[in-house]
Protein backbone atom coordinates (compact mmCIF):
# COMPACT_ATOMS: atom_id res chain seq x y z
CA UNK A 1 0.00 0.00 0.00
CA UNK A 2 1.32 3.44 -0.95
CA UNK A 3 2.36 5.76 1.82
CA UNK A 4 -0.61 7.81 3.06
CA UNK A 5 -0.53 11.52 2.33
CA UNK A 6 -0.81 13.47 5.60
CA UNK A 7 -3.77 15.71 6.20
CA UNK A 8 -2.77 19.17 5.00
CA UNK A 9 -3.78 22.33 6.80
CA UNK A 10 -3.11 25.94 5.94
CA UNK A 11 -4.57 29.25 7.03
CA UNK A 12 -6.63 29.61 10.17
CA UNK A 13 -9.63 27.36 10.64
CA UNK A 14 -12.54 28.41 12.86
CA UNK A 15 -11.81 25.78 15.50
CA UNK A 16 -13.95 25.11 18.53
CA UNK A 17 -12.07 26.35 21.55
CA UNK A 18 -10.84 23.82 24.17
CA UNK A 19 -12.98 20.98 22.91
CA UNK A 20 -12.06 17.72 24.65
CA UNK A 21 -11.93 14.45 22.77
CA UNK A 22 -14.55 11.92 23.67
CA UNK A 23 -13.67 8.22 23.94
CA UNK A 24 -14.47 7.50 20.31
CA UNK A 25 -12.36 10.37 19.03
CA UNK A 26 -9.45 9.36 21.26
CA UNK A 27 -9.64 5.86 19.85
CA UNK A 28 -9.61 7.24 16.31
CA UNK A 29 -6.59 9.42 17.10
CA UNK A 30 -4.46 6.39 17.99
CA UNK A 31 -5.96 4.05 15.37
CA UNK A 32 -3.46 2.48 12.98
CA UNK A 33 -3.79 3.65 9.39
CA UNK A 34 -4.70 0.17 8.15
CA UNK A 35 -7.71 0.14 10.52
CA UNK A 36 -9.32 3.21 8.93
CA UNK A 37 -12.29 3.06 6.58
CA UNK A 38 -11.57 4.56 3.17
CA UNK A 39 -14.08 6.74 1.34
CA UNK A 40 -14.84 6.28 -2.35
CA UNK A 41 -13.30 9.72 -3.04
CA UNK A 42 -10.83 12.09 -1.45
CA UNK A 43 -12.32 15.40 -0.26
CA UNK A 44 -11.07 18.87 0.69
CA UNK A 45 -12.51 21.33 3.20
CA UNK A 46 -12.36 24.99 2.18
CA UNK A 47 -13.16 27.97 4.39
CA UNK A 48 -14.17 31.38 3.06
CA UNK A 49 -14.08 34.46 5.27
CA UNK A 50 -14.60 37.87 3.74
CA UNK A 51 -11.69 40.09 4.74
CA UNK A 52 -10.52 41.27 1.34
CA UNK A 53 -12.18 42.57 -1.81
CA UNK A 54 -10.46 39.78 -3.72
CA UNK A 55 -12.32 36.47 -3.63
CA UNK A 56 -9.21 34.29 -3.93
CA UNK A 57 -7.62 35.96 -0.89
CA UNK A 58 -10.65 35.08 1.23
CA UNK A 59 -10.70 31.38 0.31
CA UNK A 60 -8.49 28.99 2.31
CA UNK A 61 -7.80 25.32 1.72
CA UNK A 62 -7.98 23.81 5.19
CA UNK A 63 -7.71 20.02 5.08
CA UNK A 64 -7.97 16.99 2.81
CA UNK A 65 -9.09 13.51 3.83
CA UNK A 66 -10.10 10.17 2.34
CA UNK A 67 -11.23 8.12 5.35
CA UNK A 68 -14.35 8.15 7.49
CA UNK A 69 -12.31 8.76 10.63
CA UNK A 70 -10.44 11.74 9.18
CA UNK A 71 -13.71 13.25 7.96
CA UNK A 72 -15.16 13.20 11.48
CA UNK A 73 -11.89 14.46 12.94
CA UNK A 74 -12.17 17.53 10.71
CA UNK A 75 -15.95 17.97 10.91
CA UNK A 76 -16.18 17.72 14.70
CA UNK A 77 -13.34 20.14 15.45
CA UNK A 78 -14.46 23.24 13.59
CA UNK A 79 -17.31 25.58 14.36
CA UNK A 80 -20.76 24.65 13.16
CA UNK A 81 -22.32 26.83 10.42
CA UNK A 82 -24.58 28.56 12.98
CA UNK A 83 -21.45 29.85 14.74
CA UNK A 84 -19.82 31.38 11.68
CA UNK A 85 -19.58 35.11 11.05
CA UNK A 86 -21.70 36.63 8.31
CA UNK A 87 -20.34 36.32 4.77
CA UNK A 88 -18.47 33.12 5.65
CA UNK A 89 -18.89 29.67 4.23
CA UNK A 90 -17.64 26.10 4.35
CA UNK A 91 -17.13 24.04 1.22
CA UNK A 92 -16.40 20.32 0.93
CA UNK A 93 -15.36 19.38 -2.61
CA UNK A 94 -13.77 16.40 -4.26
CA UNK A 95 -9.99 16.65 -4.14
CA UNK A 96 -8.62 18.81 -6.94
CA UNK A 97 -11.85 20.79 -7.50
CA UNK A 98 -12.09 24.38 -6.27
CA UNK A 99 -15.45 25.64 -4.96
CA UNK A 100 -15.94 28.22 -7.69
CA UNK A 101 -17.89 28.43 -10.94
CA UNK A 102 -14.93 28.64 -13.30
CA UNK A 103 -13.16 25.50 -12.12
CA UNK A 104 -13.02 23.20 -15.15
CA UNK A 105 -14.95 20.48 -13.28
CA UNK A 106 -17.73 22.93 -12.27
CA UNK A 107 -18.11 25.20 -15.29
CA UNK A 108 -20.72 23.07 -17.10
CA UNK A 109 -22.58 22.22 -13.90
CA UNK A 110 -25.02 23.73 -11.47
CA UNK A 111 -26.32 23.49 -7.92
CA UNK A 112 -29.32 22.36 -5.94
CA UNK A 113 -30.06 25.20 -3.54
CA UNK A 114 -31.87 25.21 -0.19
CA UNK A 115 -32.54 28.67 1.22
CA UNK A 116 -33.01 29.00 4.98
CA UNK A 117 -33.72 31.90 7.36
CA UNK A 118 -30.83 33.60 9.21
CA UNK A 119 -29.10 31.23 11.63
CA UNK A 120 -30.57 32.99 14.68
CA UNK A 121 -34.06 32.12 13.41
CA UNK A 122 -33.34 28.63 12.08
CA UNK A 123 -32.21 25.80 14.34
CA UNK A 124 -32.01 23.31 11.48
CA UNK A 125 -28.94 24.70 9.70
CA UNK A 126 -26.36 22.61 11.53
CA UNK A 127 -28.36 19.39 11.32
CA UNK A 128 -29.12 19.87 7.61
CA UNK A 129 -25.44 20.53 6.92
CA UNK A 130 -24.36 17.44 8.84
CA UNK A 131 -26.84 15.28 6.94
CA UNK A 132 -25.74 16.69 3.60
CA UNK A 133 -22.08 16.04 4.32
CA UNK A 134 -22.67 12.52 5.60
CA UNK A 135 -24.68 11.70 2.48
CA UNK A 136 -22.12 13.16 0.09
CA UNK A 137 -18.94 11.63 1.47
CA UNK A 138 -20.90 8.41 2.03
CA UNK A 139 -21.90 8.36 -1.67
CA UNK A 140 -25.59 7.68 -0.98
CA UNK A 141 -26.60 9.41 -4.23
CA UNK A 142 -25.11 6.70 -6.44
CA UNK A 143 -24.04 9.44 -8.84
CA UNK A 144 -20.60 10.55 -9.96
CA UNK A 145 -22.02 13.97 -10.91
CA UNK A 146 -21.78 15.48 -7.41
CA UNK A 147 -18.67 17.65 -6.99
CA UNK A 148 -19.28 19.08 -3.53
CA UNK A 149 -21.43 21.17 -1.22
CA UNK A 150 -21.37 24.65 0.31
CA UNK A 151 -23.04 26.23 3.32
CA UNK A 152 -22.91 30.03 3.23
CA UNK A 153 -24.00 32.41 5.99
CA UNK A 154 -25.47 35.81 5.15
CA UNK A 155 -27.35 38.44 7.08
CA UNK A 156 -30.59 37.72 5.20
CA UNK A 157 -30.34 33.95 5.40
CA UNK A 158 -28.26 30.81 5.04
CA UNK A 159 -27.84 28.78 1.86
CA UNK A 160 -26.93 25.12 1.52
CA UNK A 161 -26.07 24.00 -2.00
CA UNK A 162 -25.03 20.72 -3.61
CA UNK A 163 -22.96 21.18 -6.76
CA UNK A 164 -23.15 18.84 -9.75
CA UNK A 165 -21.03 18.75 -12.90
CA UNK A 166 -23.67 18.54 -15.64
CA UNK A 167 -26.46 21.13 -15.84
CA UNK A 168 -27.58 20.17 -19.33
CA UNK A 169 -31.36 19.96 -19.74
CA UNK A 170 -30.78 16.59 -21.42
CA UNK A 171 -29.44 15.47 -18.04
CA UNK A 172 -32.65 16.53 -16.31
CA UNK A 173 -33.64 13.07 -15.08
CA UNK A 174 -30.33 12.64 -13.23
CA UNK A 175 -30.50 16.16 -11.80
CA UNK A 176 -34.05 15.60 -10.53
CA UNK A 177 -33.06 12.25 -9.01
CA UNK A 178 -30.27 13.93 -7.04
CA UNK A 179 -32.62 16.67 -5.87
CA UNK A 180 -35.22 14.18 -4.66
CA UNK A 181 -32.52 12.26 -2.79
CA UNK A 182 -31.38 15.48 -1.08
CA UNK A 183 -34.93 16.09 0.17
CA UNK A 184 -35.11 12.50 1.38
CA UNK A 185 -31.78 12.80 3.20
CA UNK A 186 -32.90 16.01 4.91
CA UNK A 187 -36.42 14.84 5.65
CA UNK A 188 -37.44 18.17 4.12
CA UNK A 189 -40.42 17.09 2.08
CA UNK A 190 -42.20 20.44 2.49
CA UNK A 191 -39.21 22.66 1.64
CA UNK A 192 -38.50 23.80 -1.91
CA UNK A 193 -35.21 23.09 -3.64
CA UNK A 194 -34.12 25.03 -6.73
CA UNK A 195 -31.60 23.96 -9.36
CA UNK A 196 -29.51 26.65 -11.05
CA UNK A 197 -26.88 26.35 -13.78
CA UNK A 198 -23.62 28.05 -12.80
CA UNK A 199 -23.62 30.01 -16.07
CA UNK A 200 -27.00 31.52 -15.17
CA UNK A 201 -25.88 32.29 -11.61
CA UNK A 202 -22.70 33.97 -12.84
CA UNK A 203 -24.61 36.11 -15.33
CA UNK A 204 -27.66 36.89 -13.21
CA UNK A 205 -29.08 40.39 -12.92
CA UNK A 206 -30.27 41.31 -9.45
CA UNK A 207 -30.41 38.87 -6.56
CA UNK A 208 -32.20 35.97 -8.30
CA UNK A 209 -31.05 33.40 -10.83
CA UNK A 210 -33.16 31.50 -13.33
CA UNK A 211 -34.26 28.13 -11.96
CA UNK A 212 -33.95 25.18 -14.31
CA UNK A 213 -35.80 22.86 -11.94
CA UNK A 214 -37.77 23.10 -8.71
CA UNK A 215 -38.95 20.28 -6.45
Amino acid sequence: MAEKEPVHQSGKSPKVANKELNETEEAIAIMRLDDKHYLANKWTLWFYEKKSQYWEENLHKMSSFDTVEDFWCVFNHIKSPSQLAKHSHYSYFKYGIKPNWDDAKNSAGGRWLLQLPPVKKCTLVDEYWRQIMMSIVGEVYESSEINGAIVSVHSLGTKISVWTNNASKKNGNNIIAIGKKIKEVLGARHKNLYYEAHTDTANKRGSCSKHLFMI
